[in-house]
């Protein structure tokens, strides 16, 4: 997938250009890249040789090689238009689930032992990383890849790609930065409440072990689904919830759950139907297990923002994926369905009180974040 938006503030050549965010689930690469140096920076780009690391980024989320992805793999692309004299900053942007992470780096070795005397030496040598991947495997990361890892802090990063992102348009150029809520899902959930500017500028006030791992875990176990995308899509157009949940209007009846005030589709109990006899389909059970995900989501984001009197919600993490351009593949549009779940169980639990926004390329946030947060810091190469 590919967006153009414009910028003001992003740095068309920052000192540290690759960042990754290794997560429990994923493993997300950023490249930034400026497609029209200046005299300086291109003079120093000709003694530049690029970096395996760099090539392989480069080389998967080219635009004519998206369909050859590993199934599974997800790339993108994001265009930052930064005025006539820096020209546009890309974001290639990869996303590769963990467990096929050495496959990725067993490629990068492979370009890296073609490469010998004063090219190799000249070769970028430092990236940004945050996530606890990044922690548990730096001195192994380091070695296979050839690179200097300079670690950063798993939410300040996040923080810092999402105020990114809002400086720089992905259709949310006019919400202000702070106060704001952001409820970052991905193996786990972290709620984080964006204070300011000064530092730190944000706080982890709540959080939850019920992620996106705990969904895809439980549609593999009870179902016959392999593939995250095909379910969730699945549940949306053959699925029906309410065929594994137990409805207030199967406890009172409908005219009875009337009389209450209470509706009689109103969830009493999540997959209280599935049993042994249960005449469910696959696609039942996922719908079941979506909704229950995403009211979870819902009711932990809503009571928070209430907490803290604010009255949007910003929901991030690959589950939801990138907001701005047209994704007819099928994990696009298991995205889709997952942000319109989780929009309705914040309709439901704030009586339609509180907003939902979800910011473009919201699985990168956090790796793009961390290049940024580097380059902040002054690129001192020790952990910020």
């Amino acid at each position: 997938m590919e967006h153009t938006t414009s910028s003001e503030t992003l740095d068309p050549q920052p000192p540290i250009s690759i960042g990754v965010d290794i997560g429990g689930t994923f493993a997300k690469f950023v490249l930034f890249e400026n497609d029209k140096p200046s005299s300086q920076t291109t003079h120093l780009h000709k003694q530049h040789t690029r970096h395996p690391l760099e090539t392989v980024i480069r080389e998967l989320t080219q635009m004519d090689t998206k369909d050859a992805l590993p199934r599974g793999w997800i790339s993108e692309t994001l265009h930052f238009e930064a005025g006539a004299e820096c020209g546009s900053v890309v974001l290639r942007m990869l996303a590769i689930p963990v467990l096929e992470l050495d496959r990725f780096v067993t490629k990068v070795e492979a370009i890296a032992s073609d490469t010998t005397g004063s090219a190799k030496e000249s070769m970028q040598q430092r990236i940004a990383a945050t996530g606890g991947g990044a922690l548990k495997r730096k001195d192994e990361l380091e070695t296979r890849l050839g690179v200097d890892i300079v670690v950063v802090h798993e939410l300040q990063s996040l923080v810092r790609g999402w105020r990114q992102q809002l400086g720089t348009g992905g259709g949310c150029a006019e919400q202000q930065a702070a106060p704001a809520l952001l409820c970052n899902v991905g193996t786990g959930v972290s709620i984080v409440h964006v204070t300011g500017t000064d530092a730190p500028g944000f706080e982890r006030v709540s959080g939850s072990g019920i992620g996106a791992s705990t969904l895809w875990s439980l549609i593999r176990r009870m179902t016959s689904f392999d593939n995250f995308g095909q379910a969730v899509v699945a549940s949306a157009s053959s699925g029906d919830a309410q065929k594994a949940d137990i409805l207030v209007g199967d406890i009172y009846g409908v005219e009875t759950s009337k009389a209450i005030g209470m509706p009689p589709d109103l969830v009493a109990g999540f997959l209280g139907k599935v049993n042994d006899d249960s005449e469910l389909s696959d696609a039942d059970v996922a719908a079941a297990l979506v909704r229950m995900f995403a009211s979870n989501l819902g009711q932990l984001a809503v009571f928070q923002a209430r907490l803290l009197e604010l009255d949007t919600v910003w929901f991030t993490g690959g589950c939801f994926g990138s907001v701005g351009g047209a994704d007819d593949s099928t994990q696009g549009q298991a995205c889709l369905v997952v942000r319109k779940a989780v929009s309705q169980a914040v309709e439901f639990w704030s009586a339609g009180k509180i907003t939902v926004r979800f910011p473009s390329s919201a699985p990168f946030l956090g790796a793009a974040g961390a290049v940024l947060e580097a380059a902040a810091a002054g690129d001192t190469g020790s952990p910020v």
